[in-house]
């Protein structure tokens, strides 16, 4: 089995790097048995598999992780990238805004602040749930982003999209739109970034959020994209009020 996915992945690459196959992830030890994640390209000894499951990726820890400040686990990959900070989260936020405006063509005159916190201030505060990556708040005198710190670079990419289409639906599509459209064309526009990125693992990670009406929402998206393309599905997204 290993042997086919070596060869079946050997030709995949991407810029978020490429794993043995024949290796632990988590522990480095050559494999003779264990456990595989095609779709992730990684593969984990029986005694990893069984590890704690990072708070980011959702894959097993292994005997390499870190506890971050509100007790999250994450693994060493996700912790290699973590933005723990509104500076080291500032270049993604910038990169964020540039897709929207040259790639998308969204109009932003204004953008939100943007504030990093932990989970205990996102479901005290902003009465966000456990897994709750980003929350965009229009309350109170300046609307803001809230994005969770410890965030790896890939999610952090997707999170500040979705959030920021919040931001700019708000200003351009109807204010009686249905949760679906608005959450799914959220997501849809995250996949669009996370697609011109080639953020693999973040594309992944939309794709397999099975949260409604989020996923719901996103499937009507991508049909709605493949019959009338990426400015018809924009256009849609701006004017209707359902799917």
């Amino acid at each position: 089995m290993l042997d086919f996915l070596r060869q079946f992945f050997q030709s995949d690459s991407d810029n978020e790097g490429t794993w043995r196959l024949d290796q632990c992830l988590a522990c480095h030890k050559v494999l003779q048995e264990g456990m595989v994640f095609p779709e992730d390209q990684v593969s984990f000894c029986i005694e990893c598999f069984h590890s704690t499951l990072c708070f980011c990726c959702g894959l097993p820890c292994g005997p390499l992780h870190r506890r971050l400040t509100d007790d999250r686990i994450i693994c060493q990959y996700c912790y290699d990238t973590a933005l723990l900070t509104p500076r080291q989260l500032a270049p993604v936020y910038e990169t964020t805004l540039h897709f929207f405006r040259r790639k998308l063509k969204f109009k932003l005159k204004e953008q939100p602040r943007l504030k990093v916190v932990d989970s205990r201030f996102m479901q005290s505060e902003l009465g966000a749930s456990l897994h709750t990556w980003g929350v965009y708040s229009d309350m109170g005198s300046e609307e803001t982003i809230y994005v969770i710190t410890g965030i790896a670079l890939d999610k952090a990419h997707a999170t500040l999209a979705h959030e920021l289409t919040h931001f700019w639906q708000k200003r351009h599509c109807p204010p009686e739109q249905t949760l679906e459209l608005i959450e799914g064309f959220a997501e849809w526009v995250a996949f669009q970034l996370a697609q011109y990125k080639n953020l693999r693992r973040a594309m992944l990670a939309i794709r397999r959020n099975e949260a409604e009406p989020y996923q719901t929402g996103l499937q009507k998206m991508f049909k709605l994209e493949a019959k009338r393309g990426v400015k018809g599905a924009i256009k849609y997204a701006k004017t209707a009020k359902s799917f």
